[in-house]
């Protein structure tokens, strides 16, 4: 299984008395089964994610979880991506935790960016939307103000397991936006002067992560 494969990767690189930021996805959800299978050294675990927080407890590792705000440093952030570029380049925020993810990845000594070979792609977006975290009370207004500005389509969230629009872990709605062209990334930046949006799942900032990778023949690989 390609995911084993990434998560057995990454937990060689975690250390005793390290603080870890553990992002979200189906990914790291096998990267904390995996941690957990290794009998970890002693470390601290910062979720991203309510999702990501309890396949810690449920794997056993609840009482090494802290909040953000009850650590002095994150040492080291294993995350997941939806695209990855060449540049390392990323696209997140297909599960939703995108601002979380990125206040934890953004703030870690080393970045660890594990994906399937699949999600290489030679810009963003290719395949997926770009999610836009917003203030619920301005869904609307910021949608109209990203087409009219950027072009494409920004629609809502919403989701097929309830009524309504998907509700992140910070009480905001999601817009999925489809630029009508590749975006660069200074767009990441240029977003958030939008009012009401609260971040992108563009991530251009961290160009110095290591990306793991795994192919077909479930071989990983550092980009």
């Amino acid at each position: 299984m390609l995911k084993t494969a990434l998560a057995r990767e990454a937990a060689r690189l975690i250390k005793s008395g390290m603080i870890v930021g553990l992002g979200s996805g189906t990914t790291i959800r096998e990267f904390v089964r995996v941690l957990a299978e290794l009998d970890p050294p002693d470390v601290l675990l910062v979720p991203t994610s309510i999702d990501t927080e309890m396949a810690a407890i449920e794997a056993g590792l609840g009482d090494a979880l802290r909040p953000l705000w009850a650590v002095d440093r994150i040492d080291i952030a294993v995350d997941g991506a939806d695209e990855v570029t060449q540049e390392k380049v990323l696209l997140k925020g297909r599960g939703g935790a995108m601002l979380r993810e990125k206040v934890v990845d953004y703030a870690a000594g080393t970045l660890v960016i594990l994906v399937e070979g699949r999600k290489l792609v030679k810009h963003i977006p290719e395949r997926n939307p770009v999610p836009i975290e917003v203030v619920p009370w301005a869904w609307r207004h910021v949608a109209r103000a990203v087409e009219v500005k950027y072009g494409g389509t920004a629609r809502l969230r919403r989701d097929s397991a309830k009524l309504g629009p998907v509700i992140t872990d910070n009480g905001n709605f999601i817009l999925d936006w489809h630029p009508a062209s590749p975006v660069n990334a200074a767009l990441e930046d240029e977003l958030k002067l939008i009012p009401g949006v609260v971040e992108s799942g563009i991530f251009s900032k961290r160009r110095d992560a290591t990306i793991l990778v795994a192919g077909e023949d479930g071989r990983v690989y550092a980009l």
